[in-house]
This record gives C-alpha cells, structure tokens and sequence, in this order.
C-alpha cells in the first residue's frame, strides 16, 4: 500500500469507528435504553470500534509478531520453510496445508510463536 493509500485506509477506518461510536450513543439515548437488546446493540458497537482502533489503527507502527511472520510466510511460495522468528529471532518452521492453505508454525525456541489455523 502506497503512503497515500494507507492514509485513506486510516481515514475510512477512523470514520467507520466514529460511526460505530455514534451509533452507540444513539442506542443508549433512546427512550428504550434499558432494554437488554439495547444495551447489547451499544456494547457490540463500542466492541467494534475498540475492535477498529486496535486492529487497525494503534498497530500501524508496528505490526504484532504473527503478523510479520504471516507477511513472510505469504511472500514465500512453496509448500514449507523456515523463516527467523520475529519475536525471538530463532528459527521458525511451518507448512502450508496443501488441500485447505492454512499455514502451520512453531518457533524453535520454547514458549514462542506457536499457531494452526
């Protein structure tokens, strides 16, 4: 993504979040707040937009170890690998599912990277 586009993809992100936040305020404004359904509808929307801002836009800097290792898994195309480990730069080993693509790995080092998808 170009500089420009990551920008817009911010801002179209921050304006769903605004949204979802406003919704919210809607919902618990109205005269049948109370109501179970209600406060559910306004605690799934305050979810999304703590679920936009994290997954979104606080982890722009830097994004988490998963990620990174996902990022050079994906560049890679063959079937297995080895890759450094981007939280403890050990060796990281995994595989890729050949009849569904999910990707498997686990870190050398104990208590690391670990995941299956």
């Amino acid at each position: 993504m170009t500089p420009r586009e990551a920008k817009a993809f911010a801002a179209g992100v921050e304006a769903a979040r605004q949204a979802a936040l406003a919704a919210a305020v809607m919902i618990e404004t109205r005269a049948d707040a109370n109501e179970i359904r209600q406060q559910a509808a306004a605690a799934a929307l305050q979810g999304l937009a703590a679920g936009l801002r994290a997954a979104f836009l606080d982890s722009q800097a830097e994004p988490d170890p998963i990620r990174r290792a996902f990022a050079a898994i994906a560049a890679d195309l063959s079937d297995s690998g080895t890759i450094e480990c981007p939280t403890c730069k050990g060796r990281l080993a995994w595989i890729r599912d050949s009849h569904n693509g999910h990707v498997h790995g686990q870190c050398e080092t104990e208590g690391c990277l670990r995941w299956m998808q």
